[in-house]
């Protein structure tokens, strides 16, 4: 199940990657695919606005896709599905900025369906492999601790 995510979390990221690129060169692709009940107010500015925030989600679901264990990482991937799948929602229905066409529909079954694998993939996670983790940084961290205690020894004497 996780190399399945990880490997959907890929893809997610690649074509958000692309959507970036688009929203740089071109911010009326915004007004023609996603912003359509309102067209008149997207401008240059919110275009690389939304770019700048599709590809921090880019980054995340790559790093996420890369290092599936990492809870702290899981869990803010997760959040940013949450995020756009609220985003879009509140666009379509309650700011009514975005009709609901394919431009709005694409990314909000992407980021439901990613939602959904993501909340299953919690039950693959291991939980030791958490604990061991926080294990081995507390030990690293008392290690590094003592070491600075003989070091600062010896500059006394």
């Amino acid at each position: 199940m996780l190399a399945t995510l990880r490997g959907w979390l890929a893809v997610v990221a690649v074509m958000a990657f692309g959507n970036t690129l688009q929203c740089f060169r071109n911010h009326g692709f915004l007004a023609e695919r996603l912003y359509t009940g309102t067209p008149d107010l997207v401008n240059g500015l919110q275009a690389r606005l939304f770019g700048m925030w599709t590809l921090l989600a880019a980054i995340v679901r790559l790093y996420c896709a890369l290092d599936i264990t990492n809870r702290p990482l899981y869990y803010v991937t997760m959040s940013s599905f949450v995020l756009a799948l609220g985003h879009f929602l509140l666009e379509t229905f309650v700011y009514q900025t975005a009709a609901l066409d394919i431009g709005v529909i694409t990314p909000i079954i992407v980021s439901g369906v990613s939602l959904v694998l993501m909340v299953v993939g919690l039950w693959y996670l291991d939980p030791a492999v958490d604990l061991l983790q926080h294990q081995d940084r507390a030990v690293d961290t008392k290690v590094l601790l003592e070491q600075e205690m003989l070091k600062a020894r010896k500059k006394r004497t």
